[in-house]
């Protein structure tokens, strides 16, 4: 090759490699025929200006079925890909016509000066560990203004919310994956309608400002369909307060950690969240790749739903600029992951923090977004989601659409085609944005955390009295009916206390199937018995004497006269000569009283009178006597 040959293929190089790079180098040196070296500029970017995104790569971190799953399809000029409806059941082909237009604006963010992944994983591992978020010194934090996404401009908060729209998947035939770990033979049909993480990766034409959209949930609502039995696992481990549990039985349990009513274990519910095949350990290893592949860009997240929640706590983790769509309240989650916080603001309350850089745009009418659906007639409880969070971090930027419109509030609404064509393209100007920071979640539950090695017993205590009556008699003069004798009543008045002991002690030496420690146990004694005799009075048996001289309609009406006798019972004899019309008797009565024992014959018997009554008027067709006559027989 001759000198010259040689010197146009130098002069032919850097274009070349500027057009494969998307990257912008020094100009050569004016007056030489050499070019310098060529080292991209390194300079901050500029934190206004106009950015035109395309699709460049398809992110697929696998979690449920096949946690080890991830794997990346880049975009070039000829891939066919499919756009996929939001019920996964439409395809058509894509044409990328119109382009994705977003401007910056400056943003502050305050965020960990170290941001490296090794780093954000050791703090993450001692919350883990410690059960609470790592405190971290005033000097490790830094307040950065960078270029962020301009949310004052209608036409930039348009194209975040297409990106989060935007789902595609390649044409059948021509899969092109880059497997970045895991196996190598997966078959076409796995995993993009079954099961992961999807990751759409948008860049500038200088790749110096990224977009990760992440997907987000499936707006199926019975499992069987696409991603949605994964999401649904993901949503009620992240927004629920505790796994499922606790409220309707429609939900789905994902995880056993409550221990009683409304009462859980934070530790249990911690673990679970951070398991490998979980959305937010997959958000950080696909966040990890594309910022291995785009060393120096600056990183902007966007998503709708679950993904939205999911960017969200990426932004927080990494201190990056957020936009999202109808999230999901993610404070809840992002308070027990144990995401770090910067001095002066409570851990367990991230919806308290400023400067974030998260924007929340949503509308009253979506009951996700506002944190209410999960009622026992709400849809999302039908369909087994357990929706209880309702707290953002960062800033809210909310329509209202329930006042300016009048719309009903409904699940229908919350789907992210609808929000663009009914709201966002609607709406002249765009809501203001505001903190969100007098919410609480899970109010009326109790965590406590455990490291494994904690026991407790708890007793308890009971105190109680019952009077106890016990009748002793010996008869001497039994009767008919009872005993004549005076009766002697005891009470006995039994109280029984039980002492409460509650004890908490921490576990020295476990064994397998509990604590070795020696225990201590507490016994109650019963206080001695009181006993107490009542006297009762002797009730002796009266008879009565009467002899009736004007009867009633349902008795004598004449005076009555009692005589008691204690040592015989009376007996009472008589023979009536004129009965009356329903009852009773018009003869005199005579009562003889005779001893317990027979006394002589009488040597001579004595007539009893006779009386014989007349009547003279009657009434009730003869059935009643009001006037008679007597006439007595001797």
């Amino acid at each position: 090759m001759s000198i010259s040959g040689l010197l146009l293929s130098v002069a032919l190089l850097p274009s070349v490699v500027s057009a494969h790079d998307h990257v912008y180098f020094d100009p050569p040196s004016s007056g030489s025929p050499f070019l310098g070296p060529q080292i991209p500029l390194t300079g901050p970017p500029a934190l206004t200006g106009t950015h035109e995104f395309t699709l460049r790569h398809i992110y697929q971190r696998g979690t449920r079925d096949q946690p080890d799953l991830h794997r990346r399809l880049d975009i070039k000029p000829h891939t066919r890909l499919w756009a996929v409806s939001d019920d996964g059941l439409e395809k058509e082909l894509v044409t990328f016509d119109t382009p994705l237009v977003a401007s910056s604006s400056p943003l502050t963010i305050q965020r960990l000066a170290d941001r490296r992944l090794s780093v954000i994983e050791g703090y993450l591992a001692a919350a883990r560990s410690s059960g609470e978020a790592v405190a971290l010194s005033p000097s490790e934090w830094v307040m950065d203004t960078l270029a962020g996404p301009n949310v004052t401009d209608k036409e930039s908060v348009l194209t975040f919310a297409k990106m989060t729209a935007n789902d595609y998947i390649e044409e059948p035939g021509t899969e092109d994956w880059h497997y970045i770990h895991g196996r190598f033979n997966y078959s076409s049909s796995f995993g993009w309608q079954s099961d992961g993480l999807r990751g759409h990766i948008y860049a500038d034409k200088t790749n110096s400002t990224i977009v990760i959209s992440l997907k987000g949930t499936s707006p199926a609502l019975f499992d069987g369909a696409g991603t949605t039995t994964n999401d649904k696992i993901n949503d009620n481990l992240f927004f629920s307060c505790c796994c499922g549990q606790g409220g309707s039985y429609l939900w789905r349990q994902v995880c056993d950690c409550q221990q009683s009513a409304f009462t859980a274990n934070l530790t249990c519910i911690v673990e679970a969240m951070n398991d490998e095949n979980r959305y937010y350990r997959a958000a950080i290893d696909l966040y990890s790749n594309v910022t291995d592949m785009y060393p120096d860009a600056n990183v902007w997240m966007t998503g709708h739903s679950l993904g939205g929640a999911m960017s969200s706590l990426l932004g927080l983790t990494f201190g990056l600029p957020v936009v999202t769509f109808e999230a999901v309240p993610e404070a809840l989650p992002a308070a027990r992951l144990g995401l770090p916080s910067p001095p002066g603001h409570d851990p367990r309350l991230p919806q308290s923090r400023q400067y974030t850089g998260a924007y929340h745009f949503g509308h009253t009418a979506d009951p996700v977004y506002m944190g209410t659906c999960n009622g026992v007639g709400s849809i999302c409880t039908w369909g087994g989601y357990a929706m209880e969070s309702a707290c953002h971090t960062g800033q809210m930027c909310v329509y209202d659409t329930v006042e300016d419109k009048g719309w009903r509030v409904a699940l229908s609404t919350h789907r992210i085609r609808a929000v663009i064509s009914d709201v966002l393209e609607v709406y002249e100007d765009l809501p203001p944005c505001a903190p969100e920071e007098e919410c609480y979640d899970c109010e009326l539950w109790k965590f406590f955390k455990s490291n494994g090695s904690e026991s407790t017993t708890t007793s308890t205590t009971t105190t109680t009295t019952a009077p106890t009556t016990t009748r002793t008699s010996t008869c001497k003069t039994p009767g008919w009916w009872g005993c004549l004798d005076e009766s002697t009543t005891t009470t006995t008045i039994t109280s029984t206390t039980t002492t409460t002991t509650t004890s908490t002690s921490t576990c020295k030496t476990p064994g397998w199937f509990g604590c070795k420690d020696p225990t201590t146990t507490t016994e109650a004694t019963p206080a001695p018995s009181v006993t107490t005799t009542i006297p009762t009075p002797t009730t002796y048996p009266t008879s009565s004497t009467s002899t009736c001289k004007d009867p009633g309609w349902f008795g004598c009406r004449d005076p009555s006269s009692t005589t008691a006798s204690i040592t015989s019972s009376p007996s009472t004899t008589s023979t009536c000569d004129d009965p009356g019309f329903f009852w009773g008797c018009y003869d005199e009565s005579t009562t003889a009283t005779h001893p317990i024992t027979p006394g002589p014959s009488a040597p001579y018997s004595t007539p009893s009178p006779t009386n014989k009554h007349t009547c003279t008027s009657s009434i009730f067709f003869g059935l009643i006597c009001v006037g008679s006559t007597g006439t007595e027989l001797r």
